[in-house]
């Protein structure tokens, strides 16, 4: 007997990784009076020189002119980006790939922010501590506004520093009031980790909110250094590439690390936590590792006063993983159901070239290319593609229910496993990753 549930089953699909930011000169309404000059100035200089993830410039750093040039001609001409600033844009962005709802990071190109890490590490540009806070808050304003013309679809998180405590507990609360939906984690310096007892107020505002916290790599870390001695001194340009990302993936992963050991979890049992664009892979051996040096290694016992469950009892009860950048690796039974098919939250990273949107022919070829290639049972895709992520974040999965039997593809067609390869290059035959 066929497992799906009927010849034309709709799939929920929510994604757990989307990028928006304002088209630069429209943060200015949200700036204060106070550096609404300067800022109109700085529009001026990233008129000239500024540089978004997705721009040709930016792209540059890291793809072949080939894939630029493809990425110009069949998502910037046609103006599939339009959605990164638009929402009734992105809406339609969201339909024609099947994506009923979406939680959104912010992107690089907030306000005073020129380029993306990469360059700005290399030229050393970098913006003061007062404007990153009006920057944040002038985004979580934008953003609220974008998110509250399709409440029932977009989940915008805010972005906070963590700098002022009680700052960054007020603006929680004014995010929960205006209808985002989590907060996105800092990179923070390491003299101040995550783990340490002057966050718990944040730690506990999360809680009594029931907001959740994520991560992304190159937004959040457990420091913040970079290499940039290494990365000026490359052989070539394109080598730099690869070190900085193996950094960025290392330290935000560390993340784990610090909630667990640092005791936060054990200390906020309700706070929940989501990994996002880190791949999942990593997660089966850091989390074998940790058990063992909590059940068997030398470590001393008494770390038991601190953390006093097992670290894979944390992550079951309190740890989501944003699967953006899915592969087939991860989709083959053995290694979902070590990661947990209740932990993903598959992600279609718009409006990034790596997403399942901008190469190929789209998110139901990637999915097939990757969940039906692996045989992935409906219940399992369901609970992947968008059940999960529904009840992480909130939404009302009958609301999300109406809309994916409008725009949802074929169940049957997902997990029919693809007739050619679609996707040469990229990560869908990228192999299952472990713990750097």
């Amino acid at each position: 007997m066929s497992e799906f549930t009927n010849d034309a089953e709709r799939t929920l699909i929510v994604s757990s990784d989307g990028h928006a930011v304002a088209v630069m000169p429209e943060y200015g309404q949200y700036i204060p009076a106070s550096h609404r000059e300067d800022f109109a100035e700085f529009c001026e200089v990233f008129a000239r020189e500024g540089a978004r993830t997705v721009d040709p410039a930016s792209l540059r750093n890291r793809l072949d002119e080939e894939l630029v040039a493809d990425w110009i001609e069949n998502v910037i001409d046609p103006g599939r980006l339009a959605g990164q600033t638009d929402p009734h844009q992105r809406v339609k962005e969201l339909d024609a790939e099947g994506i009923a709802a979406e939680v959104i990071f912010p992107d690089f190109g907030l306000p005073w922010e020129l380029h993306p890490p990469l360059k700005a590490a290399i030229i050393g540009y970098s913006r003061s501590p007062e404007k990153i806070e009006i920057a944040n808050k002038a985004h979580n304003r934008w953003l609220a506004d974008f998110c509250a013309e399709y409440p029932d679809r977009l989940g915008g998180l805010a972005v906070v520093s963590f700098a002022d405590v009680e700052d960054t507990v007020a603006e929680i609360r004014w995010a929960k009031e205006h209808g985002l939906v989590g907060i996105v984690l800092p990179t923070l310096p390491d003299t101040t980790p995550f783990f340490d007892r002057a966050f718990d107020p944040i730690w506990d505002a999360l809680e009594e909110l029931e907001m959740p916290a994520a991560s992304h790599t190159a937004i959040s870390a457990v420091t913040t250094y970079m290499p940039t001695g290494s990365l000026m001194k490359v052989p070539h340009p394109a080598c730099a590439v690869p070190i900085m990302t193996a950094q960025a993936y290392f330290f935000t992963q560390q993340i784990l690390n610090h909630m667990v050991w640092g005791g936060v979890f054990e200390r906020h049992p309700n706070l929940r936590l989501s990994l996002t664009e880190q791949g999942t892979g990593w997660v089966v051996s850091a989390l074998a590792g940790m058990d063992y040096s909590w059940e068997s290694s030398y470590l001393r016992r008494d770390v038991r006063e601190i953390v006093k469950r097992k670290p894979s009892e944390y992550f079951a009860r309190q740890v989501f993983l944003g699967s953006s950048l899915f592969s087939r690796a991860e989709a083959e039974a053995e290694a979902r159901h070590a990661i947990g098919v209740d932990k993903i939250c598959i992600g279609m990273d718009y409006p990034h070239h790596e997403g399942t949107w901008g190469a190929g022919p789209g998110t139901t070829e990637y999915l097939r290319a990757t969940l039906g290639a692996a045989g992935v049972a409906p219940a399992e895709a369901r609970r992947m593609l968008g059940e999960n992520a529904a009840d992480l974040w909130g939404f009302d999965r009958s609301a999300l229910a109406d809309i994916a039997s409008r725009i949802g593809p074929d169940m049957t067609e997902l997990l029919t496993p693809p007739t050619e390869d679609h996707f040469p290059r990229g990560d869908v035959h990228k192999p299952l990753a472990t713990a750097f």
